[in-house]
């Protein structure tokens, strides 16, 4: 069974703030779709106030818990060799793991440019 999740009831807030790009929905139904067996919660995702991804409308990122993954790394790989952030930026990643303080977690990003198959 597919469904959202999210860490507390400040992030739903943060979910229904602003819309979300379509691209970034995209990604979030095909990891729905392709990990239906385990547990997708969102930690975050809209930042008012962020200068980043997190800050934008519409929405272009949101990061998930990776510790609900036996081989975490496994799945950023298989983000990445799904999906391209943008094709003139070959060394943007559009999933990433790491830790700015809050716990290790699933960075996901994209860019108007990013395309469901990987470019070589």
């Amino acid at each position: 069974m597919s469904y959202i999740c999210f860490k507390d009831l400040n992030v739903l807030k943060e979910i229904l703030t602003v819309p979300w790009h379509t691209k970034l929905i995209a990604i979030y139904v095909w990891l729905l779709v392709r990990y239906s067996n385990d547990k997708l919660i969102i930690t975050s995702a809209y930042r008012a106030g962020d200068t980043g991804v997190h800050g934008t409308n519409p929405l272009r990122a949101f990061d998930l818990r990776s510790t609900v993954f036996d081989n975490a790394m496994d799945v950023c790989d298989d983000i990445n060799n799904n999906w391209t952030y943008d094709s003139m930026r070959k060394s943007k990643l559009v999933a990433m793991i790491h830790d700015i303080g809050q716990g290790i977690h699933f960075h996901i990003q994209i860019h108007s440019n990013t395309t469901y198959g990987r470019i070589a």
